[in-house]
């Protein structure tokens, strides 16, 4: 079609037009060439102004920073207003601000040279200058300074702008020129190439009408004829499709059509409905798998594009599809390539399923199976911790010297340790675990020296939540168990795991207080209390007797005699008497009396609750069974008596001290009477 124009047009016109082309690129040349000289002699005069001002600038303002620091504000004033400067300011070698003027005080990075300012579009030139004196080398200050390029830049707008109005002056006179040369042909030559376009989109096209029977005429002739075709088969085709969008629209899954180049070419409404956006916002999208697929499945998504684009089929392939509110739904897609009679292929046809209550119910699943993992990691890992934890204590608690028994809630045995079992006389080896406490109790029943008593005891300690006090078991075999018992708190409040029972063997402990008791109480020869504990049972027995109202009796007395025994036979024999004396007397003593021996020969009853009489036949007993003791020694024999003296409290004396000097007395004035007798205490008896 262009050759038959050029034929139709001529030579010369053709060169006419080209004249014309010539000549409008030669004008629109120099007038581009004389703008650009024009703006650059603007710019260089504006870079001479500003290099001026800057070096009149260094050489004042220099003087004035070092000089004449109150002079630098109205100087730089003075310099800014003259310099047309929009803000300037002077820094000291520090980095300071001694003065500024003007504003606003946006300083950016200074520009190399103007050029760069109007480059940079800011419409400012930024300046810095170093303020240098003759004879110092670092400067002793910067200059830093903004310059308004709005006038300039408008000079060179307008300059711009009338260059432009040129050119487009020199246009439109070409443009009138082809017209006017070129008017018929180019005119029916665009409305052929209109109706092109319109039938490019889709559009209805009106023929068009047809004029003389030169080569224009037949060419718009069989365009016409061309567009009448196109109508019919475009009828035809829109019919199909219609019957196709019926059954394609309407279908309940995702259905897409993709080119060989894979661009989307059509989708059905289902899509709407999966992903929220429209099919024409999936026509118009830049990059649809950007905008539908997940981040994550992108790169598996394009490798079997790239297979589907090749003629590979595919099915049940699971993909994440993003929803316009921002959601994932899940799809299953399947593509077939879609060829024509002749084997060419015309694209992929694309069919998505919604599969999102599937997965989330997969999702939920493999959610729940592994939290159930992850609790049986946890539960396995706090089983073996614990298994290792009670191994730990099991085996701390075999090594103390303490029975230990756990029972739990119901009253059965948890854990029982190795002392436990040696001190109630199980096998070392018998497993307890699981038997219940009244079972225990009923099994060390036969040891205990009073089992209704630990009985009784036991039932108050479970009654009661408070850990119970140290309890001494007493033993059929002598030994002493000291018994202690605790509720096990667990980590609900107010709730308990069991309760603990402590059990320790104190025999020893038990006998070793007891030895010492008895040194420190009772005469290591005849094993009756020393001295110390008389005075305070003394003491204790005034006191109680005072808070009765009763008498208290004292019966001091010694051995006449036991001095030649000591010296004919020598201390052991002594020893023997002093021994044989406290068996037989203590033999006659009561229960509720006490038996001292205060030294050497000379022993005390103290007799609670008593009179008068009954403290004169305790002594006539004591002295009836001394003097009819005999002693043999080396073949001979001997005896001994003794001197009594009675003192009664409150009758005698009112304290112990004084009934224990009333005793005394009474105890000499026997003696003086002769011996082996008894007195009671009276007032003449005393010093």
């Amino acid at each position: 079609m262009l050759r038959l124009l050029n034929r139709r047009i001529g030579v010369l016109q053709g060169r006419l037009v080209a004249s014309v082309l010539l000549l409008a690129g030669a004008l629109c040349g120099v007038l581009l060439w004389s703008g650009s000289e024009l703006a650059a002699q603007l710019v260089a005069r504006e870079a001479v102004r500003l290099d001026y001002l800057s070096a009149d600038m260094q050489t004042r303002l220099s003087a004035a920073v070092t000089g004449d620091p109150a002079r630098l504000a109205t100087e730089l004033g003075t310099l800014r207003r003259l310099g047309q400067l929009v803000y300037a300011e002077v820094r000291d070698d520090a980095g300071r601000v001694l003065v500024a003027d003007g504003g606003p005080a946006a300083l950016g990075p200074p520009h190399a040279d103007l050029q760069a300012a109007l480059d940079s579009g800011r419409g400012r030139y930024e300046m810095r200058v170093e303020l240098l004196q003759p004879g110092r080398r670092a400067p002793v200050g910067v200059l830093r300074a903004s310059a308004d390029l709005s006038g300039l830049q408008d000079s060179l707008q307008l300059l711009r702008a009338g260059a432009a109005v040129l050119i487009a002056l020199v246009l439109v006179l070409h443009a009138l020129l082809v017209r006017w040369v070129l008017g018929g042909v180019l005119d029916g030559v665009s409305a052929i190439e209109n109706r092109a376009v319109a039938l490019r989109r889709a559009e209805d096209v009106a023929p068009l009408p047809v004029r003389g029977d030169d080569a224009l005429a037949r060419l718009t002739r069989a365009f016409n004829q061309m567009v009448q075709a196109l109508d019919e088969r475009v009828t035809a085709l829109r019919k199909s499709e219609s019957r196709f969008h019926a059954i394609a629209d309407f279908t309940f899954g995702v259905e897409a059509w993709f080119s060989p180049q894979g661009r989307l070419i059509w989708v059905n409404r289902s899509i709407e409905r999966v992903t929220g956006y429209t099919p024409l916002d999936c026509l118009l999208a830049e990059d649809l798998a950007s905008m539908l697929i997940h981040e994550k499945d992108r790169r598996i998504f394009a490798a079997r594009a790239r297979d589907a684009l090749a003629g590979a089929s595919g099915e049940n392939f699971e993909v994440r599809l993003l929803h316009r509110e921002g959601s994932v739904v899940w799809v299953a897609l399947n593509w077939q390539p879609i060829y024509d009679e002749g084997g060419i292929c015309l694209g992929v046809r694309v069919s998505a399923d919604d599969i999102q209550s599937r997965k989330e119910a997969e999702l939920k699943l493999l959610d729940t199976v592994t939290a159930l993992r992850r609790e049986q990691g946890l539960r396995d890992y706090y089983l073996t911790r614990s298994e290792e934890e009670r191994s730990r204590l099991e085996a701390l608690l075999d090594l103390i010297n303490l029975g230990v028994l756990f029972v739990d809630r119901d009253g059965r045995a948890q854990h029982a340790n190795r002392m436990l079992k040696a001190i109630w006389g199980f096998a070392p080896d018998e497993n307890l675990s699981g038997m219940r406490d009244a079972v225990l109790i009923d099994r060390t029943g036969h040891l205990r020296a009073d089992e209704e008593a630990y009985r009784e005891q036991v039932k108050k300690v479970l009654a009661s939540r408070i850990p119970s006090a140290p309890l001494d078991i007493p033993l059929r075999d002598g030994r002493i168990i000291r018994e202690q018992s605790a509720l096990v708190p667990s980590a609900a409040p107010g709730r308990f795991l069991g309760r603990v029972w402590i059990y320790e063997d104190v025999t020893a402990e038990r006998r070793a207080a007891e030895a010492l008791v008895n040194m420190a109480e009772r005469d290591p020869l005849t094993n009756l209390y020393n001295r110390r504990r008389f005075h305070e049972e003394l003491e204790r027995m005034i006191a109680e007797a005072g808070r009765r109202k009763t008498q208290l009796g004292l019966l001091m007395f010694d051995l006449d005699g036991f001095k030649p025994v000591n010296d004919l036979f020598g201390h052991q024999a002594g020893d023997e008497v002093l021994v044989r004396l406290a068996r037989d007397v203590g033999a006659i003593i009561r229960r509720n009396e006490m038996f001292f021996r205060l030294g050497g020969d000379e022993f005390a009853v103290l007799a609670p609750d008593t009179d008068e009489q009954a403290l004169t036949g305790l002594a006539r007993r004591i002295g009836d069974k001394v003097a009819g003791m005999v002693f043999e020694f080396n073949g001979r024999t001997t005896q001994v008596t003794t001197s009594t003296g009675i003192g009664i409290y409150p009758l005698h004396a009112h304290s112990g001290e004084s009934l224990l000097t009333a005793a005394d007395s009474a105890m000499y004035a026997a003696k003086n009477g002769g011996k082996n007798a008894f007195r009671m205490y009276e007032r003449r008896h005393g010093t």
